[in-house]
């Protein structure tokens, strides 16, 4: 049937300046309920009124057709609503949420929402939901005998205060802003699925929740001398890490994830995979989270110039003997495995930062350091790191003026 179609045995007529729509008993008490466009009951056989057909607020014949269109969306909806209105939260996150919407998602999107769905169904339900094996959580999170949980709760009986009352739980448990506005915004996204799949019928319970304002601290800008006393107290692969991120702008995901085929440290352009790399140049392409590497967005497929400074640190670590190989990675732990991100910001960020009064330094706040950079000094901006770099990579510099490519030279772990 289409948009603008009026279901069978139905008409609409002029009767009076109103345009009216006649029905059988049968054709459009199943799609459109018992209710009356004016929201009271209709008797079976009598004339709907659609509205007014002259003077300025007059309907046209296509207007009214759209308008009976839409009562009739609107009453199939409700009837299927009201049809799935028992089915809990948790049955319809399983069964419709996850293999649906949330199965679309980059792996990225998917770790977010199976983080963030543990805060608002039982984590053992996630798991569940997730086909998480019980031997090998990856989360260690546990259900709380007080936690405010949806799961159990049918879909047509959340209310806004119970949106409320977990955000509030996350509150007081000491969460931070940013993460009960994710726990928010997965219940809002979750009921506007429902909506959307007409499991639900009526206002999104969490679009009235607010959230306390943040209250923002000035953000560290780190200077070049901080930048040189962070490379002094660093060491392999951190110190890496940090210099390619401040040099390129690549996040910390997408070193994690740089292999070499992705790298070209010569002076002409190579192929890779059916894709030309230009002379001294990184591809973007990949990123390493959660353990898994996987595609970058679109918006961060890039190709990199090589900054000067960071062309023989790249050379040494292409010399390594675990370099071997255009799939394994440039920076790797001592198995060879790509570095963890998380691990090193515990064990070692965090402590150098708290070493040199920087306590909330991040790899976010270097990465940042990219941008801030470059709208002060420009494209000559790399200029001004070189000192620093020279200062803690001495080695690398007067060996890159006769490096052959062919010495092996193993890293400092």
């Amino acid at each position: 049937m289409g948009r603008e179609a009026l279901p069978r045995n139905s008409a609409l007529y002029l009767e009076d300046g109103f345009w009216k729509l006649s029905w059988d008993s049968g054709s459009l008490s199943h799609a459109m309920g018992e209710v009356a466009p004016g929201g009271g009951r209709r008797a079976a056989g009598h004339p709907i009124w659609v509205g007014m057909a002259t003077g300025p607020k007059g309907l046209s014949r296509e207007e009214a057709q759209q308008i009976v269109w839409r009562m009739i969306v609107s009453g199939a909806r409700a009837e299927k609503a009201a049809l799935h209105s028992r089915m809990t939260v948790s049955e319809f996150v399983e069964r419709k949420f996850i293999p649906e919407y949330v199965a679309s998602k980059g792996y990225a999107g998917r770790m977010h929402y199976q983080s963030m769905l543990k805060h608002v169904l039982r984590p053992e339900e996630v798991d569940r939901a997730f086909r998480v094996e019980p031997r090998r959580p990856k989360v260690k999170l546990r259900s709380l005998a007080d936690w405010p949980y949806l799961g159990q709760i049918a879909l047509g009986e959340v209310r806004p205060e119970y949106v409320q009352h977990l955000v509030a739980a996350a509150l007081s448990r000491g969460y931070s802003r940013q993460t009960v506005m994710h726990i928010r915004n997965v219940v809002s996204t979750i009921f506007s699925y429902a909506q959307l799949e007409m499991y639900f019928d009526g206002e999104n319970p969490a679009s009235t929740i607010k959230l306390p304002k943040l209250h923002r601290t000035q953000a560290v800008v780190l200077s070049v001398a901080d930048v040189s006393r962070l490379l002094q107290l660093m060491r392999y692969p951190e110190k890496e890490m940090t210099l390619m991120a401040m040099l390129t702008g690549m996040t910390v995901a997408e070193i994690c994830g740089l292999q070499w085929n992705r790298v070209n440290l010569t002076d002409a352009a190579v192929e890779c995979e059916g894709e030309m790399i230009p002379a001294r140049t990184i591809l973007v392409r990949e990123e390493w989270m959660r353990g898994q590497l996987g595609s970058v967005s679109k918006r961060r497929l890039s190709s990199l110039g090589i900054p000067k400074p960071l062309l023989p640190i790249l050379q040494r670590l292409s010399r390594s003997p675990k370099a071997h190989g255009a799939s394994r990675f440039v920076l790797t732990s001592r198995n060879g495995s790509p570095v963890n991100q998380t691990n090193l910001l515990t064990r070692r960020l965090k402590p150098i930062g708290m070493e040199l009064n920087i306590p909330n330094l991040s790899w976010h706040m270097i990465r940042r350091l990219h941008k801030e950079m470059q709208a002060e000094f420009g494209n000559q901006f790399q200029d001004q790191l070189t000192g620093a770099v020279r200062t803690v990579f001495p080695l690398d510099f007067r060996e890159s003026e006769r490096w052959r490519g062919n010495a092996e030279t193993e890293l400092p772990y």
